[in-house]
């Protein structure tokens, strides 16, 4: 209303009321009253309009009040269902009109109605004895809130309309994909689409239709023309076609959908429009899994391809490996018998066999133990391993080697504390051979190969990180093959390398074995210059007494040597038995410090001279300056007598084989020491006495060729030999000997009758007093650290692996027989 509304105006006793105002206000509530009637009329005729339309559904429709449950409109379909009037039936309550109930119905007012959408269901009425397929929403009715039902029974058509769609939505819903009619005027526009469509393309229903226009150009456009080739081939051959293809959805990703097509002509179209109809599946995961399972499959082929072409290889390789030797050892063989009258001759020929024997047995033994890490059957033996013999052992089997080819071998020894560790040594020293021998194979004539050996802390407790580098300056590995370096039967495709013996398998076999040992293996090379190897494993130490030369303690050494790192290292091994290291990197500089100590009265206590880099007449020079007595002690990669007798003639005191640990240098100092000394020359070098000449040992073998070698080797150093057949006959030519007849038996493994570990059961199970105490050592082709344990498991002593060496053989038999 207008804020300029007539006042009142009173003056004395006389009201007043201003003329033209009050025209103006009338006039007002006229054109508001107008509008209100207008809009009056407006809903009154909306409200007509809608009842007329209820009045005309085909079904049953209510009207009820949602507070009162009064009822305020039925139309006359509901009232023919009710058979009742519908002047009788408006007031009153629904649920006595509709169910004969006395309380209202739970389904009335639930929480699914809404006044934006109806809520679908379907129900029995038992008053009315029949179903019907509801649909129910909240409508405002003349000014108050009301449920309006609209209701079709079980006996009308659009009741079985409606069952039947909700019918064929549930078998579509069945179906994991979409469905859609496509145009087949155009064969691009979707006139009717349902199912899981929508999903699947990635599009809503507007952006489907705005976006795309209701067209089917979400298919790839690499795939349509091939998809719509598909689809139009169902028309020319009125059979289903199928096709698979990929689609862009709304965000982009990319699908793979099996689509199938129908055509179906206008003539046979409920509205006249030719079309084809199509049922579209996602098989995205599907075609992924398989694009994953054919990758799988070809790098499984590609891996056995080459492992096929690798294995053809090795054959081919292990053949011509193989007869290599085999041809050697025959044809020596011939020669040696037909020249018997040559002593000379013969020699030769039973050197080169030897050699040649040798080296068939390294090959299957590399056979071997692939094998055996392959199928996981190695097993790491743990005993205490010194790492100063270990490696003595490790140089004098590679020095003719390195002698052979002319070569420099040096073994470098770092800051290593710890000489005794815990590990399996025999694979330890398989490593490192396998290390060196490459090196000595790959290198020329007259180069170098070197082996350093660190150690360094470790994270684990009572343990430390042993570093060993190998290095050579050979031919080297090639940029491709040293990805492959460690891949079993592989070898490098090379001329230098071809006309080279071996397996492919050495490298192979390293790597497996340092992994066992929880160690790492690297490799650095590069073709014609070299290559380094470094292996690191962590290894138990044994905590021992340290090894102290307080005697020595403050006593001046000088260091020889024109390696300053190698001096360094002896220096502080040195340090370590405090004793005072001086060094010296040439003989003329050795000559200097000599003379300026004798000058200073502080002579040295002893000299340590490198013989790998000077000769004979360097001793001599130190000598002339030093005196006759002071010590001078050579130090030198060659364990060779013939070496040290000439180097004692030209004035060297002793004689120490490199690399030196700090419990050698120990040692050869002390027996300088004057209290000492005397002691030391009247122990001399500890030798083995033989224990074992005209003792006798019972030999079980079954092969008279390996049973004749092993009792002419025995013969050789005076050991008498009883020889069976078998273990059984072992068993009974023991029991029927009389104790201490025999000192020792060694048995063979596999023989007939009885086999060795039953023959050692059945003789450790004797009633005889030395049953229980006779040595019985295992001789057997079974040369595995698993063979070793399970012998000593049964009751053996020891185990020996065939071909037997008469060395191991005697020095088994002096730790057995007392």
């Amino acid at each position: 209303m207008s804020q300029n509304k007539p006042e009142l105006q009173v003056t004395g006793s006389t009201a007043a009321i201003d003329t033209e105002h009050c025209c103006a206000y009338c006039s007002e509530i006229d054109s508001d009253s107008l509008r209100m009637a207008e809009e009056n009329k407006r809903l009154k005729e909306a409200a007509g309009y809608f009842k007329w339309v209820l009045d005309e559904y085909s079904g049953n429709t209510y009207v009820a009040d949602m507070e009162s449950y009064e009822l305020l409109y039925i139309n006359r379909t509901s009232s023919e269902s009710l058979q009742l009037p519908i002047e009788k039936a408006v007031g009153r309550k629904c649920y006595e009109v509709i169910q004969n109930r006395t309380t209202p119905c739970p389904f009335c007012n639930n929480n699914c109605l809404k006044r934006d959408k109806f809520y679908e269901w379907e129900f029995y009425n038992p008053f009315l004895r029949r179903s019907y397929m509801l649909k129910d929403r909240v409508i405002n009715w003349e000014g108050r809130r009301c449920r309006l039902e609209l209701s079709i029974d079980n006996y009308s058509s659009e009741y079985k309309l409606q069952k039947m769609d909700r019918e064929r939505e549930a078998i579509l819903r069945t179906v994991p994909g979409g469905f859609v009619r496509v145009d087949a005027r155009d064969g691009k526009t979707a006139i009717w689409y349902g199912g899981d469509f929508l999903h699947m393309i990635g599009y809503t229903k507007e952006q489907f239709e705005k976006e795309l226009h209701s067209r089917c150009s979400y298919l790839h456009q690499d795939d349509r023309n091939r998809v719509s080739k598909i689809m139009r081939l169902s028309k020319e051959t009125g059979m289903p076609t199928a096709a698979e293809g990929r689609i862009i959805t709304h965000d982009g990703t990319q699908k793979i959908l099996t689509m199938t097509f129908c055509y179906v002509g206008a003539e046979n179209s409920w509205d006249d429009i030719e079309s084809y109809y199509s049922v579209g599946i996602d098989i995205t995961k599907e075609r992924e899994l398989q694009e994953k399972q054919r990758c799988a499959l070809e790098e499984a082929y590609q891996a056995a391809r080459v492992a096929n072409a690798a294995k053809t290889n090795f054959l081919s390789s292990m053949s011509h490996d193989i007869r290599t030797p085999m041809n050697a050892i025959m044809g020596m063989t011939a020669i040696a018998q037909a020249n018997l009258e040559s002593p000379e001759k013969v020699g030769n020929c039973l050197d080169k066999i030897n050699t040649s024997s040798r080296h068939l047995l390294s090959l299957i033994n590399d056979v071997l133990d692939m094998s055996k890490i392959e199928s996981g059957k190695v097993s790491l033996t743990r005993s205490k391993v010194n790492l100063p013999d270990m490696l003595q052992k490790i140089m004098v089997m590679c020095r003719p080697l390195v002698d052979e080819k002319q070569q420099v071998f040096q073994m470098r020894i770092g800051r290593v504390c710890h000489e005794n560790v815990i590990t399996d040594g025999d694979r330890l020293c398989q490593v490192l051979m396998n290390l060196l021998s490459n090196a000595i194979k790959y290198t020329q004539k007259g180069g170098s190969i070197n082996l350093r050996i660190n150690e360094w802390h470790s994270l684990f407790q009572n343990k430390r990180r042993y570093e060993f580098i190998c290095t050579d300056n050979g031919i080297g590995i090639s940029e491709d093959f040293l990805p492959h370096i460690f891949d079993a039967f592989s070898r490098a495709d090379a001329s230098e390398i071809s006309r080279i013996q071996g397996t492919g398998l050495g490298m192979a076999i390293t790597e497996n074995i340092v992994r066992m040992m929880n160690g790492t293996i690297d490799v650095m090379s590069e073709e014609g210059k070299g290559s380094v190897f470094t292996v690191s494993i962590p290894l138990e130490i044994c905590e021992e007494e340290k090894a102290e030369g307080r005697e020595l303690s403050g006593r001046p050494v000088l260091l020889v040597d024109d390696d300053k790192a190698a001096c360094e290292n002896a220096g502080l091994l040195l340090e370590e038995l405090g004793i005072l290291g001086d060094h010296a990197l040439s003989v003329e500089e050795a000559v200097h410090h000599i003379s300026s100590a004798h000058q200073e009265g502080k002579d040295y206590f002893a000299v340590i001279l490198d013989m790998d880099k000077f000769g004979t007449q360097a001793i001599t020079g130190i000598r002339e300056k030093l005196g006759k007595d002071t010590p001078v002690m050579i130090a030198s990669s060659y364990d060779s007598s013939a070496a040290e007798e000439e180097d004692l003639r030209s004035g060297a005191n002793a004689f120490i084989t490199k690399p030196l640990f700090k419990s050698r240098l120990l040692r050869i100092l002390r027996m300088f020491l004057p209290v000492n000394k005397g002691a030391d020359t009247e122990t001399g070098i500890n030798e083995k006495t033989t224990n074992l000449f005209g003792k006798k040992v019972l030999l079980a073998e079954d092969n008279d060729i390996n049973r004749e070698i092993v009792e002419e080797l025995l013969r050789m150093h005076h050991i008498m030999v009883d020889s069976v057949e078998n273990g059984l006959l072992a068993k009974e030519t023991y029991e029927a000997s009389l104790p201490g007849e025999y000192c020792a038996i060694l048995m063979d493994i596999q023989m007939p009758v009885m086999n060795g570990y039953d023959a050692t059961t059945a003789i450790r199970g004797l009633d005889r007093s030395d049953a229980q105490t006779i040595p019985i050592i295992a001789l057997t082709a079974n040369a595995f650290t698993s063979d070793a344990a399970k012998a000593r498991s049964i009751g053996m002593n020891d185990h020996l692996a065939k071909p037997i060496e008469i060395e191991r053989l005697l020095e088994v038999l002096h730790k057995w027989v007392e």
